[in-house]
C-alpha cells in the first residue's frame, strides 16, 4: 500500500513538473550583414574631398595600429603633390562579399598639371568588425605602391628656344657656364687652392672656404663654388686642372650673344617669383624655375619654354622603377624670329649714342619693327650669371632707369609733331579749307589775355606753310577754333591717329594720354583749373600741355601718312618656329585703322612734310639738304618744367616711295632739327643706301 502511494505521488509530481515547465525557445536566424558598398563609396568620396580625417575613421583596427592619422594624411598629400593632382573623382564599379571579407572595385580619375587626365583601376578591401571597415595599405593610392616604395615624378623640361633677328642671328639662346666646384675630402693644398680660386672667381678666400666647410657638408660631396665662362675655363685650364680637389661641371644658362644690343626688345629671364608662380603653377612651374621677365622673353614664355611633361613612377627607396604609372610627353619649345634688322639696330644705337632717348624704325607697309632703341640700356648677361645685392640695387636705383623701354614706355609731349593731328582735325573734322590763312606776327594774344609766343614772325600762313615752317601762332588759333566748334574734336582726332591708345605690340607699353574734358574733370591732379578750358586745346594743338605719347605711337602715325593712310599694328614677331608637325606660324600685317583724311588732304600733309626737310624754309632743311633721296618729316621741340627742351623728329623716306618710318626723341636734347633730325638721317641712310654710299 505504501509502495503504491509512493508511486502515485511520484507520478503526480512528474506530471505536475512537466505541465509547469517553459517550452524550449526556437533559435532566431542571424540577421544579414549590411552591404559594404555604402562604406566603400563613403571612404572614396572622402578621398575626392581630401577629407583625410574622415577617411581615417573608416579604417579597421589593425590598419589603425599600423599607421597613425598623421602618417596616413601625409602619405596621401605627398603622393597627390608629387603627381601634381589638381582634382580627382572615384567611381565604384562593383562589390563582392565573402563572409567577413569584401572587395570593392573602383576607378579613380586623376586630373593633373603635368600629366593630363588619366585613370587608375584598383580594389578596396573591407573587413567586418561589427560594421564594415577598410583594410588600408598604400596600394589603395596606386596598386603597386607599397608602404616602403615612393611615388616619383621625373619632370621633362624642354630646352628653351632661341630668339633670332630677321636675318637669323641669335638674340637669345641656350648656352652653358662652367661651374667650379670643390670636393672637400680630396683637397691636398688648401692655401694654394684658396688663393687660386680667389683670383679666378673674384671671391674672397673666406667666402670660398665657408661654402665647403658649411655644417652638414660631407667630405665626398661636390660643392659648387662659382661660375666662369668657357673662355675663362680655357684661360685657366692649366691652373684649375692642377688643383687637387677642384672639379668642373657644366650648367645650362640663357645667353644673349648681342649683349646690350636690342636688350629692351629681347628682355631677359630670371628665377620665378611668388606672384609669377601663382599664375604659372598650373603650367607645371615650381620654385627655382626660370621664366621670362621682360621683353619677348616674357611675351613668348609659352612658346619659348614649351610645355613641361613628365613620367610618374613607383620607385624603391634605392630609385629602382617598380611601375610607370603615367607618362606625358612635353610639348616642344618654339623659337621666335623677330622683325629686327640687326645691322640697322646697331646703327640706330650708335646714332643715339649716350644720349637719353629712344628711336623706333618700322616698315610703313606692314608695321614690322626694324629697329627699336632705348638708352640708357643694359646687358642682360650679368643678370643671368647673378648680381650681388648691391649691384642689383644700383641698377634699380639708377636715375637713368636702364630697364625702362623708352621706345614703348617713355611718354612725352610731342611738341610740334602733333600739329599733324591738329591739321587733320581741322581739315577732316571741322571742314576747314586748306587755303585758310592766319597772320603770324611772332606772338598771339588769346581772348583771355595770355600772350603765346612763336619762335619767329612768319607772316601769312596757310595749312601747308604752317606745317613747313612749324608756325605756332597758326596752330594756337586753330586749336581755339576747333575747341569753339567742339571741345572733343581735337582729342578725338588724336585717338584716331593712334595716340592715347595701346598699339598691341608684344612688349610692355604705355597708352600715353590725350587730354580731354572728361579726363580734366576726373583725372587732373596738377595745378590750375580742374575743368577743361580753351587754353587746354591751345596747348594740345601744338603738342604741349598734358599730352603724352610714345615714340612708337609717333612712328606709327608717320608710317600711316607714308603708306597712304593705313594704321598697322606694330609688331616685333615675324614668325614662330615650326611645331612638331612642321608648321611655322607667320604673323601677317594687321590693319588697326585708317587715317580720317580725304586723299587731297593727305597729299597736302605729305607734301608739307617733305618740304620740312627739303625746302630751304623748312625747319629741318639743314639736316637733310644734301641727302641722296627726299625725306619727309616733322620737327618737335618740347618745353619741359626743368632742364633743356626735349628734341623730336619723326618722318619717313624716301618721301616719294616710303620704305622706312622713324621717330626719334632725345630727352633734354634741345631743338628737334639739331638734336633729333641728324639721328633719323643716319638711320634712314643706313637702311636705304649701300654702306659705301652712306653720307658722312
Amino acid at each position: 500500500m505504501k509502495r503504491l502511494l509512493l508511486l502515485a505521488t511520484l507520478f503526480v509530481l512528474a506530471v505536475s513538473c512537466q505541465g509547469s515547465s517553459t517550452p524550449e525557445a526556437t533559435p532566431s536566424p542571424t540577421p544579414p550583414k549590411p552591404s559594404s558598398r555604402p562604406v566603400a563609396e563613403a571612404f572614396l568620396a572622402a578621398w575626392e574631398e581630401r577629407a583625410y580625417t574622415s577617411m581615417y575613421g573608416f579604417l579597421s583596427s589593425p590598419s589603425k595600429a599600423t599607421v597613425s592619422e598623421e602618417k596616413f594624411t601625409e602619405r596621401y598629400e605627398t603622393v597627390i603633390e608629387e603627381a601634381t593632382v589638381t582634382s580627382l573623382s572615384v567611381e565604384v564599379r562593383g562589390v563582392e562579399e565573402k563572409g567577413e571579407k569584401a572587395e570593392a572595385r573602383f576607378i579613380v580619375t586623376l586630373r593633373t598639371v603635368l600629366l593630363g587626365e588619366f585613370q587608375v583601376e584598383n580594389t578596396l578591401p573591407l573587413v567586418w568588425e561589427g560594421g564594415w571597415k577598410v583594410e588600408w595599405s598604400s596600394s589603395l593610392i596606386f596598386p603597386d605602391l607599397s608602404d616602403e616604395n615612393l611615388v616619383y615624378l621625373e619632370r621633362e623640361v624642354p630646352a628653351r628656344a632661341n630668339i633670332y633677328a630677321q636675318s637669323g642671328e641669335p638674340l637669345a639662346m641656350e648656352g652653358a657656364l662652367v661651374v667650379v666646384g670643390v670636393i672637400p675630402g680630396q683637397i691636398q693644398d688648401e692655401p694654394r687652392l684658396l688663393s687660386e680660386l680667389s683670383r679666378i672667381l673674384g671671391m674672397s678666400q673666406g667666402e670660398i672656404s665657408e661654402k665647403y666647410h658649411a655644417v652638414g657638408v660631407q667630405p665626398h660631396w661636390w660643392i659648387p663654388i662659382g661660375d666662369i665662362t668657357f673662355k675663362e675655363s680655357i684661360e685657366h685650364r692649366e691652373t684649375l686642372s692642377s688643383l687637387v680637389g677642384v672639379s668642373l661641371r657644366e650648367k645650362p644658362i640663357r645667353t644673349y650673344p648681342q649683349g646690350s644690343v636690342a636688350s629692351h626688345i629681347v628682355g631677359y629671364v630670371g628665377e620665378i617669383d611668388q606672384e609669377e608662380l601663382a599664375s604659372l603653377s598650373d603650367e607645371g612651374y615650381r620654385e627655382g624655375d626660370w621664366v621670362g621677365k621682360a621683353g619677348l622673353e616674357r611675351w613668348g614664355e609659352g612658346y619659348l619654354a614649351g610645355r613641361i611633361g613628365g613620367v610618374l613612377s613607383v620607385v624603391t627607396p634605392q630609385g629602382k622603377v617598380v611601375e610607370v604609372i603615367r607618362e606625358y610627353l612635353a610639348r616642344p619649345s618654339r623659337s621666335i624670329h623677330t622683325t629686327i634688322d640687326l645691322d640697322l639696330q646697331r646703327v640706330a644705337e650708335e646714332a643715339l649714342g649716350d644720349k637719353t632717348g629712344a628711336i623706333v624704325a618700322l616698315d610703313p607697309h606692314s608695321g614690322e619693327i626694324l629697329a627699336m632703341v632705348s638708352h640708357p640700356t643694359f646687358d642682360p648677361n650679368p643678370l643671368i650669371r647673378g648680381l650681388e645685392a648691391r649691384e642689383w640695387q644700383a641698377l634699380l636705383g639708377d636715375p637713368g632707369r636702364p630697364f625702362l623701354n623708352r621706345a614703348t614706355q617713355g611718354a612725352y609731349p610731342t611738341g610740334s609733331v602733333f600739329k599733324i593731328v591738329t591739321a587733320t582735325a581741322a581739315l577732316a573734322g571741322a571742314g576747314f579749307d586748306p587755303s585758310t590763312t592766319i597772320h603770324c606776327t611772332g606772338s598771339w594774344r588769346a581772348p583771355w589775355g595770355r600772350v603765346y609766343a612763336d619762335w619767329a614772325a612768319h607772316g601769312p600762313m596757310d595749312f601747308f606753310w604752317a606745317i613747313v615752317r612749324s608756325c605756332d601762332v597758326f596752330f594756337f588759333q586753330m586749336g581755339l577754333r576747333l575747341d569753339n566748334i567742339d571741345p572733343w574734336l581735337l582729342p578725338n582726332f588724336g585717338h584716331k591717329l593712334g595716340f592715347g591708345e595701346l598699339t598691341g605690340i608684344e612688349v610692355d607699353e604705355t597708352e600715353g594720354l590725350v587730354p580731354d574734358p572728361a579726363w580734366k574733370e576726373v583725372g587732373f591732379t596738377g595745378v590750375g583749373n580742374p575743368f577743361w578750358v580753351p587754353g587746354d586745346a591751345v596747348n594740345l594743338a601744338v603738342g604741349q600741355g598734358d599730352l603724352l605719347a610714345t615714340p612708337l605711337q609717333t612712328a606709327n602715325m608717320m608710317a600711316a601718312i607714308a603708306n597712304g593712310g593705313t594704321l598697322y599694328r606694330p609688331h616685333l614677331v615675324l614668325r614662330l618656329g615650326a611645331t612638331p608637325k612642321g608648321e611655322e606660324e607667320v604673323f601677317e600685317p594687321e590693319e588697326i585703322g585708317k587715317l580720317p583724311l580725304l586723299p587731297e588732304h593727305l597729299q597736302l600733309i605729305q607734301e608739307a612734310l617733305q618740304e620740312v626737310a627739303m625746302n630751304p624754309r623748312g625747319t629741318a632743311y639743314y639736316a637733310f639738304k644734301d641727302t641722296p633721296f627726299p625725306v619727309a618729316g616733322k620737327t618737335g621741340t618740347v618745353e619741359v618744367p626743368r632742364g633743356n627742351t626735349h628734341a623730336w623728329f619723326a618722318g619717313y623716306a624716301p618721301a616719294d616711295d616710303p620704305q622706312i618710318a622713324v621717330a626719334v626723341v632725345v630727352e633734354h636734347g634741345g631743338e628737334g632739327s639739331v638734336a633729333a633730325a641728324p639721328i633719323l638721317r643716319k638711320v634712314v641712310e643706313a637702311y636705304l643706301l649701300p654702306p659705301e654710299t652712306e653720307s658722312d
